[in-house]
């Protein structure tokens, strides 16, 4: 049963002197526009992809570059990107077995929080990791850091330091995982295999995917020619939860040089919450709450899809460093470890039918394949879709216009795919997209494709080559790479160098069974780790079991499309009083749909430790294609939590987060909406 979460107040910040006059004359603008924009998120623009920022005029920057940043053992913060913090930290390549003196490189991205350490509400720092694997920490805090910060923070709580950093061999971190040195092969790479399609296109579509991963995979896995150490050994989430520990101790010794720092200077505040003293002393005692604990460190963590494992597999290695800790979108470890990928699928189909059921709910207009006139089924608007879908198997639509193009079965059935994990964002798109494409009018997919054809300089390393077709438009230091995506989902795995194409091709067919929209596609994920033969030097094979130092909080949403509910629940049995939330909601994540709800439990969770009781289960507080004409109009309030919530779905997914997620459905980046 539901349990009423601690209320909600958008916009936790210190207190600051009241504009009523100004905030009464917002206020109506806000409600209508907000109103439109959410009710009615069809009525959202949509942008061309080359029309929208890309990632990289996000992460780029003319008065900041990370080769300006020197790497040292230590957090050395420097201003970055406007508001942020930036540091590059020396850690060990081998962490485990001393088989390299070799060092890496970590790129890691703070945005403080909003009171100095010495204030009596500081309350530490939060680790953030988007997902992946591969997706970048940088990207995420940049997009998204002001939306989590919203979310945890209270005004009669705590306020938290941000962190997050580019995985090993992923982003602005060094080494860099690279296979493909001429990055414009490696783009046209990625449009063969784009427009070889999904399995099912054709009958000879698996050969030649089969092919060019053989050949993909094998070369990715040379051995390198000048002896050095060999990064892509060193990538598995066993390093990169040790290096989130180092990231924790590393804070702590900064945070206490922090306080000596603003004590000494006598600008330091030691706050309560109604009065501001200053201190000037050269002898001050550092407070007990910011001194450095060295080996006492405890980790504050969110991570998502991906970053359940990772998550996970710290608790399981350093249960007496956790502070609080919670996973969202949880990945099955032990499916996920022997490189299986077989269970991801179990609630696809309901994620789909979802897109039925809620087109037929909202009707015409606002879903654009519910009938015009007359009631619409969720079984029409299915059988509608699998229309669309079929009719472009044998007779792919021809675009017409100055760059011609071609909407296949398989831009279909990726563009599906894609929108699975957002469905509030995305259904009304897709559901638009294929009626266009019913009347013969592919003019808007052409838009999106053309991003995907076209190519463009300079290029981008890792990001030429993607596992699902369509997914792949993260650029520069913001988003996911293919390359360090499979060096660290194989690498962590069992090795599959024993799986022939006809077993392949069995264990595809499971897949496509299991989920008809998008089986065969997620089935090749495996397919590279078949051909990618580099073994990690270590790696963490479980089991996923400890009596933390305090309990973990899981959240599963009750239709994820790659990662189902059920995840959450059994993993959490392996953690002492660990509580695994349900969100009753469709896509990946509980950040793909507002929750009033959940989002009470987490930050209750980070404010005070405080775990929601077993088994709750939380409703979600808005729909794909908006709620009906008949629904009350939600108030200013709630409706700005909606978009900061979606502020951080959106930053997860241009950051390359979720599981195995390279892009596409992404709100700001992408275009589909403004």
């Amino acid at each position: 049963m539901e349990k009423a979460p601690p209320s909600m107040s958008a916009g936790a910040s210190p207190p600051q002197p009241r504009r009523r006059r100004l905030a009464q004359q917002l206020a109506a603008v806000a409600t209508f526009y907000l109103a439109v924009t959410l009710l009615f998120p069809s009525t959202r623009t949509w942008f061309p992809l080359g029309q929208r920022p890309t990632v990289d005029t996000v992460t780029r920057s003319k008065d900041f570059s990370w080769d300006d940043l020197e790497t040292k053992p230590y957090l050395d913060y420097r201003d970055c990107y406007g508001d942020f913090q930036c540091a590059k930290l020396e850690l060990p390549m081998d962490y485990f077995n001393g088989t390299t003196n070799a060092t890496i490189s970590l790129a890691v991205i703070k945005q403080p929080a909003v009171v100095p350490v010495t204030h009596s509400q500081y309350g530490g720092a939060i680790l953030l990791n988007p997902g992946g694997p591969g997706g970048s920490g940088v990207g995420l805090i940049m997009r998204g850091g002001k939306h989590v910060r919203d979310t945890i923070d209270s005004a009669d709580g705590k306020y938290f330091d941000l962190i997050s950093f580019d995985p090993r061999g992923v982003g602005e971190t060094t080494p860099a995982v690279q296979c493909v040195k001429n990055l414009r092969l490696d783009h046209s790479w990625q449009v063969r295999v784009m427009e070889e399609g999904v399995f099912e296109a054709s009958d000879a579509a698996l050969g030649r995917l089969w092919s060019m991963s053989t050949a993909r995979g094998q070369s990715c896995s040379l051995p390198r020619e000048d002896g050095e150490a060999d990064m892509r050994k060193y990538v598995t989430t066993a390093s990169v939860a040790t290096d989130m520990l180092m990231i924790v101790e590393k804070h702590g010794q900064w945070r206490e040089q922090e306080a000596k720092r603003l004590l000494n200077s006598g600008s330091a505040a030691h706050c309560g919450k109604s009065r501001l003293t200053k201190v000037a002393s050269p002898e001050v005692q550092v407070p007990e709450a910011v001194t450095y604990k060295p080996g006492e460190e405890k980790i504050q963590y969110w991570g998502f899809s991906y970053g359940t494992y990772l998550g996970n597999t710290f608790a399981a290695m350093y249960p007496d460093r956790v502070g609080r800790l919670v996973v969202d979108g949880v990945v099955d470890a032990y499916n996920y470890k022997e490189t299986l990928w077989s269970d991801n699928l179990l609630d696809t189909e309901k994620d789909m039918n979802q897109l039925y059921y809620h087109c037929a709910r909202a009707g015409y207009p606002a879903c654009a394949l519910a009938n015009e006139h007359g009631k619409t089924t969720a079984e029409g608007v299915s059988q509608r879709v699998a229309n669309i879908s079929n009719s472009l198997y044998h007779n792919p639509l021809p675009v017409i216009g100055p760059n011609p193009e071609v909407i296949t079965y398989s831009d279909i059935k990726n563009l599906i795919f894609a929108g699975l994990y957002t469905p509030i964002q995305s259904f009304p798109y897709i559901a638009n997209m294929l009626a266009n494409v019913e009347k013969g009018d592919g003019q808007g997919f052409a838009r999106l494709l053309q991003a995907y054809h076209d190519f463009s300089c300079p290029a981008t390393p890792g990001a030429g080559y993607s596992i699902i077709p369509l997914r792949n438009m993260t650029k520069g230091s913001g988003g996911m790479s293919y390359d360090a995506t499979m060096a660290i989902a194989c690498s962590d795995g069992d090795d599959q160098s024993y799986v022939n194409r006809t077993a392949f091709d069995a264990y595809a067919k499971e897949l496509a069974a299991m989920s008809p929209s998008i089986g065969s596609m997620w089935s090749s994920i495996r397919m590279h780790c078949i051909h990618y033969s580099v073994r990690p030097v270590h790696r963490f094979e479980g089991p996923w079991t400890a009596k933390t130092s305090h309990p973990l909080l899981m959240i599963g949403n009750t239709a994820d499309p790659v990662t189902p509910v059920k995840h959450a629940r059994n993993m959490a049995k392996g953690f002492d009083g660990a509580v695994a939330l349900t969100q009753d909601s469709a896509g990946h994540c509980s950040s793909s749909t507002f929750s009033n709800c959940t989002v009470g439990y987490i930050r209750q969770y980070f404010q005070t430790g405080e775990l929601p009781p077993p088994d709750t289960m939380c409703a979600a507080d808005e729909m794909p294609f908006g709620p009906g004409p008949e629904a009350e109009v939600a108030s200013v309030e709630m409706m700005e939590m909606r978009e900061r919530h979606a502020g951080i779905s959106s930053a997860l997914h241009e950051a390359g987060g979720g599981f195995m997620k390279l892009g596409l459905s992404g709100r700001v980046r992408e275009g589909w909406f403004e």
